[in-house]
């Protein structure tokens, strides 16, 4: 019996609520927006940073636990752009002989460089490298092949190119054995490498090509003696190893000061960087949504007055007639909260339909699920409670008699 009363009691609720924000439709829809917008953000935070979170994991689970990089360049030399062209083949083999090391990558980058395939024009890096990259960063093909050592050896002019450059040139042809331009330079592409998705808050991972270093280093940059990147893997301690690759590169660059002519990043380093980005995302977009909540909690509570106001008579009947106090409270909390609920969820269809346009655009990786709609519910609610609650105690202690004579 007490269930069906409340029931009832809510469909009333929902039946009243829906003449009156259909009598006032204008108001209704200035809140809804205003909450819709502060829900939004709210899932672009979390989407954001569960993205940022899963692509730093993915990163470190393709690099390894025991991976080291190497630049060229200190840090403050690479902010300043000044030359990081710093490590040399002799480096590399300095590396290679420390106690540990079982596997080492030489690469070479030449940036923003044209490729062209009939009238298709796309400019990316080229990265030389030997042929382990493939297996040391964990990246599957698509379709083809990798080059081998004998392409390095020989100085082949062939690729292996990202999923980005695929999509940008073949528009979904079969790439195997094409050829295209990169410069001047006429290349044959051998394989495509899968999708990995846009980077956090980088460039797009699947927008590159690879190629042998020898043929990058010769026939595209002519650059004999420097290496850009080196990736090392050690099965010994990864602190131990750095110190030591540290003490060999100044050694090799005479280096008496303090200052380093090079970077070293462990594969932990990423997962530092990552949650970094994630703090300052929660904290730029955290305050544009409770801007946005507050200032909508804040109008749907004007609003609200005004409302009050114009149906004041309408409160003072339904309490000559029997209304008590606690039901008049209860419809305009129920109201102001039903608007906020409404709000939010359009806030959660609309960062459904944005998640895509946000990763094309931004490279940001945005990861939805369940608890982003548990948030957005939460704080809707929050907002419509906080919002009503004081035009609905207002409402609730108009006395009858002066409201109808009003």
């Amino acid at each position: 019996m007490g269930l069906s009363l409340k029931i009832s009691q809510v469909r009333e609720f929902l039946q009243e609520t829906l003449k009156i924000l259909f009598y006032y439709r204008v108001r209704a829809i200035f809140s809804l927006s205003g909450v819709a917008l502060g829900i939004l953000s709210i899932c672009i935070i979390i989407t954001t940073i569960d993205g940022a979170n899963k692509k730093a994991y993915e990163i470190f689970e393709a690099l390894g636990p025991d991976s080291i990089m190497i630049f060229g360049g200190s840090e403050r030399q690479r902010m300043a752009r000044e030359r990081v062209t710093t490590l040399t083949y002799k480096d590399a083999e300095s590396i290679e002989r420390i106690n540990g090391v079982y596997d080492i990558t030489k690469a070479y980058s030449v940036r923003n460089l044209t490729l062209r395939y009939k009238d298709r024009k796309w400019q990316t890096n080229i990265i030389g490298s030997t042929e382990n990259y493939f297996e040391s960063y964990k990246w599957n093909l698509l379709m083809g092949t990798v080059f081998k050592k004998d392409d390095v050896l020989n100085v082949e002019s062939v690729c292996v190119i990202g999923y980005k450059v695929y999509d940008e040139l073949f528009k979904g042809e079969d790439a195997v054995g094409k050829t295209i331009t990169i410069g001047k330079l006429p290349v044959r592409v051998i394989g495509v490498l899968e999708e990995k998705g846009g980077a956090a808050g980088g460039p797009n991972i699947d927008d590159r090509v690879i190629m042998p270093l020898s043929t990058v280093t010769a026939k595209l940059s002519n650059e004999k003696r420097y290496l850009g990147v080196l990736r090392v893997k050690t099965s010994r301690d990864v602190d131990e190893t750095i110190e030591d690759i540290k003490s060999v590169l100044r050694r090799n660059h005479g280096i008496q000061g303090d200052q380093d002519d090079f970077t070293i990043r462990s594969s932990r380093d990423i997962l530092q960087f990552m949650s970094v980005i994630s703090g300052s995302l929660f904290l730029f977009l955290g305050t544009a949504s409770i801007v946005a909540l507050v200032v909508s909690g804040f109008v749907l509570a004007n609003l609200f007055y005004l409302t009050i106001q114009e149906r004041k008579k309408d409160i003072g009947i339904r309490r000559a007639y029997g209304a008590s106090k606690r039901g008049i409270l209860l419809s305009f909390l129920f109201e102001s909260i039903f608007i906020t609920f409404i709000g939010g969820i359009i806030g959660v269809l609309l960062s459904l339909l944005l998640e895509g346009v946000f990763e094309r655009l931004f490279s940001i990786p945005m990861e939805f699920s369940y608890k982003v709609v548990i948030f957005a519910m939460l704080f809707s609610c929050l907002t419509g409670t906080l919002s009503g609650l004081k035009p609905a105690l207002k409402a609730s202690r108009i006395e009858p008699i002066e409201a109808i004579r009003g």
